[in-house]
């Protein structure tokens, strides 16, 4: 494990114990009947987000760390507070009722500490701001046609006037994303006529050509020529990840130098008839080839480099249709490549090549399908301003019986989905999808894949609009 995942995973560790607590605490509150008044669920709210809090973002833009000050408070609500909301039984709601104006009483205590130690430089809004309000973080799974349920999560959130502040994904979930950071609120009719506009012609070609940064595959994926024209500014300048209304980061995969199993060749011609007919035989065959060589990479992802475009200074100004052309890249299926007259663009790539020593970049499924542990280490670094965060996760390429033909993978990608669900607050797996062949649905299926979607995630939204909505900070009773 790279020593940066290593210290994730530790500043991780540092604060779950409270996040898991604050988890319990609201989860029971929504589902239960009412067993603790509102006042009494804010405080201890206040006070376990006061315990895992470290650096703030004060109103001179600098951070302002509290971690070490916070320490007293961290070991007395993890001896007392996280217990009982974190039991194998559920919260023990008797006890934490009977604590709960002992833990409200030292919330509003080390409130005040905390701006009477700091108060010149943290205001108590800016604490308050940090403490009593989460950013919403959504992370998308890849896995093609299974993507378009994650329409119907997009409209729920907006639905609940929940307004993501961050958003991550990888190949066709990195795609849809996209189009939700267009805006900071989501425009599901402007997105389908885009959608009615796109055919499977226009976007994938057969034929062979250049390959410079992207894996050989049989088809071709321009994605500038049918998407490319929503994602440019006024004077027709190509959108970065930078210039989006919400920030985006993609996930890639870059093939280093020798890490490839197979001559590149190979996928090109992966799916070629070479003279046969197009039987049924012939099909499976070539489907099952195409699984075989997919499974062969994702088996050997550790060889490969995890590239998150956006989430650092130097791929910020990375083309938003490029980034996501890369993120779906399928090999042996799909090529994205760089092939137009970019000299900004070019000098951009090459510097991630030589950085990461690649030979070439490919769907970001097959290392990272659903990339909240990027999304969450982002955020960590300050990047969006607050620290304090819910973490969204939407997949639907999860394990189905249903699709026995997809299994295998489905097993595969679940083993990347597993290494992330340390950083994700609550993840909704899709079961009622479309095929993750079907790319570009027609409209009926695109409605029925949104509406199948905001049933299965519909159960989740009381907790998620109150996990995410801000509470007020503690006062003294008289």
């Amino acid at each position: 494990m790279a020593t940066s995942d290593a210290h994730l995973e530790g500043q991780r560790a540092g604060v779950r114990p409270f996040e898991d607590a604050e988890t319990s605490l609201v989860r029971a509150v929504v589902t239960l009947p009412p067993w603790i008044g509102e006042p009494e669920e804010h405080g201890l709210r206040y006070l376990l987000n006061l315990a895992r809090t470290g650096p703030v973002r004060c109103g001179d833009g600098a951070d302002l760390d509290l971690w070490e000050f916070l320490t007293p408070l961290r070991e007395e609500v993890r001896a007392t507070a996280v217990p009982l909301l974190c039991r194998t039984g559920g919260v023990d709601r008797a006890a934490i009722g009977r604590l709960s104006p002992h833990l409200a009483a030292l919330a509003l205590d080390w409130r005040g500490k905390v701006i009477a130690a700091f108060g010149g430089r943290l205001a108590p809004r800016d604490l308050d701001r940090e403490i009593c309000e989460k950013a919403l973080v959504v992370v998308c799974g890849g896995g093609g046609g299974v993507a378009w349920s994650y329409l119907g999560a997009f409209a729920l959130l907006e639905q609940y006037g929940l307004v993501p502040r961050l958003l991550a994904g990888t190949s066709m979930g990195a795609v849809l994303l996209l189009f939700r950071a267009r805006h900071r609120h989501w425009r599901h009719e402007e997105m389908t006529t885009y959608l009615d506009k796109l055919t499977f012609r226009g976007l994938f070609r057969m034929l062979r050509t250049d390959s410079r940064y992207g894996l050989p595959a049989a088809m071709r994926l321009h994605l500038r020529a049918g998407i490319g024209d929503a994602f440019c500014d006024a004077d027709g300048r190509p959108l970065s990840l930078k210039d989006l209304a919400i920030p985006l980061v993609v996930a890639v995969t870059g093939v280093r130098n020798g890490a490839l199993p197979r001559d590149p060749s190979y996928y090109e011609h992966l799916l070629d008839f070479h003279g046969r007919v197009p039987s049924p035989n012939v099909m499976k065959r070539l489907m099952r080839d195409m699984l075989t060589a997919i499974g062969e990479l994702i088996q050997q992802r550790e060889r490969f480099a995890r590239i998150y475009l956006g989430a650092d200074e130097r791929t910020h100004e990375f083309d938003a249709v490029d980034a996501v052309g890369f993120s779906s890249a399928l090999p042996g299926v799909v090529h994205y490549d760089i092939l137009r007259d970019d000299p900004r663009m070019h000098a951009m790539v090459e510097d991630l090549f030589r950085k990461h020593d690649l030979f070439r970049l490919v769907d970001g499924g097959l290392v990272d399908n659903l990339p909240a542990r990027a999304a969450w280490g982002y955020a960590r670094g300050g990047a969006i301003g607050s620290r304090n965060v819910f973490v969204l996760g939407l997949e639907g390429f999860g394990p189905k019986l249903t699709q026995p033909l997809w299994f295998g993978l489905e097993q595969l990608a679940a083993q990347n989905v597993a290494r992330n669900r340390p950083f994700v607050h609550h993840q909704r797996s899709f079961q009622k999808v479309l095929s993750p062949v079907v790319l570009l649905p027609p409209a009926t299926d695109v409605q029925r894949a949104v509406r199948l979607g905001k049933s299965e995630l519909a159960p989740d939204m009381p907790f998620i609009a109150r996990m995410c909505r801000p509470f007020p900070p503690p006062v003294a009773r008289s």
